[in-house]
């Protein structure tokens, strides 16, 4: 009975840090993404437009991401709907910006605010350049 308790924690104390383990390396990939050029800029995009100011209530706080799904957006120097969960005083929603290199810069060519109260809506924060021509 004895060994039976002892495997028992020594599972326990395995799965725990096997969890903390993937926890922390979620966390450090997640700030990877929001260290980066690409990432701040589309947030800056979104916290100084008036009309998401005022639908979301300030300030707008970005969430955490599922970064799998997110990592199969980049590609070919481009980034396609990168999703970011958002929340502002008022209310929730989900940030998408496309984003390509452009002479070796990031630039956001467009970004789309959907708010969690209609999730068939979208508020146009930055259209895209190369329709406006």
């Amino acid at each position: 009975m004895k060994s039976v308790k002892k495997l028992a924690k020594a599972a326990m104390y395995i799965a725990f840090g096997g969890i903390t383990a993937a926890m922390v390396m979620k966390i450090k990939l997640e700030d990877k993404i929001r260290s980066q050029p690409y990432y701040k800029d589309a947030l800056k995009l979104l916290r100084s437009h008036q009309g998401a100011v005022q639908l979301m209530g300030q300030p707008i706080k970005d969430l955490s991401f599922d970064y799998g799904e997110e990592s199969k957006k980049f590609g070919g120097g481009k980034i396609d709907g990168f999703a970011v969960p958002v929340r502002g005083q008022k209310t929730r929603g989900k940030y998408y910006f496309w984003a390509e290199i452009q002479e070796q810069e990031w630039v956001i060519s467009r970004a789309e605010l959907e708010l969690a109260n209609e999730p068939d809506r979208r508020l146009l924060i930055k259209a895209d350049s190369r329709t406006e021509r």
